[in-house]
C-alpha cells in the first residue's frame, strides 16, 4: 500500500505502465465535475468508477482484496478512514470471485488505520486487503474515484 499526496504523484509513474494514464486523471481539474459512474480509460485495462457513499463504522464488513487490478482510491469530498492488512496470514470469509475480481477476508482485531481526505491518494496492490469506507468520528458523506488498473489478465 502506498498513501501520498496527489502533488507527489511522480514518484510513482515508474512502478506500473498505467500510473501514468491514472495520475493525469486524478490531477485533471475537471474531475470533480463529473458525474457519478463508471469511467473507461483504455478498456478493461484501465477504468474509473466515481461514487457517493455514507461511511460505515469500522467494525462492521470484511476486509477485500483484488487479483487482476491495483487500486488507486482518491477522495473527491469527505473523510473516511481505510482498514488495512497485509494478505498474507489472513483468513478467508468468501473465496475469490474472478467476475467480480474481490475475495473478501476476515478483519483481524488489528488493523492499520488510513486517514483519506481529498488531496490523498492510496494505491493499493493484490496483496493489501483493505476495508473501504469506513467512518472517522460517525457517519460521512463521501465522493470518492477509484481507478482500476490491470495487472493479470
Amino acid at each position: 500500500m502506498i498513501l501520498d499526496t496527489i502533488d507527489n504523484t511522480r514518484l510513482y509513474i515508474g512502478l506500473h505502465a498505467g500510473f501514468a494514464k491514472a495520475f493525469e486523471i486524478l490531477t485533471d481539474k475537471t474531475l470533480a465535475k463529473k458525474q457519478d459512474g463508471k469511467y473507461s480509460v483504455d478498456g478493461d485495462k484501465i477504468y474509473y468508477t466515481i461514487q457517493r457513499y455514507t461511511t460505515k463504522p469500522l467494525n462492521e464488513g470484511n476486509l477485500e482484496a483484488h487479483r487482476k487490478y491495483i487500486d488507486i482510491q482518491f477522495l473527491l469530498e469527505g473523510v473516511e478512514i481505510l482498514g488495512y492488512a497485509p494478505l498474507k496470514g489472513l483468513t478467508t470469509a468468501e473465496v475469490y470471485n474472478p467476475q467480480k475480481d474481490i475475495a473478501f477476508f476476515n478483519t483481524p482485531k488489528e488493523i492499520t488505520k488510513v486517514k483519506l481526505e481529498p488531496g490523498l491518494f492510496c494505491i493499493l496492490f493484490p496483496d493489501d486487503a483493505h476495508l473501504p469506507c469506513r467512518q472517522l468520528a460517525g457517519p460521512a458523506e463521501v465522493r470518492k474515484v477509484i481507478i482500476k488498473i490491470q495487472i493479470k489478465e
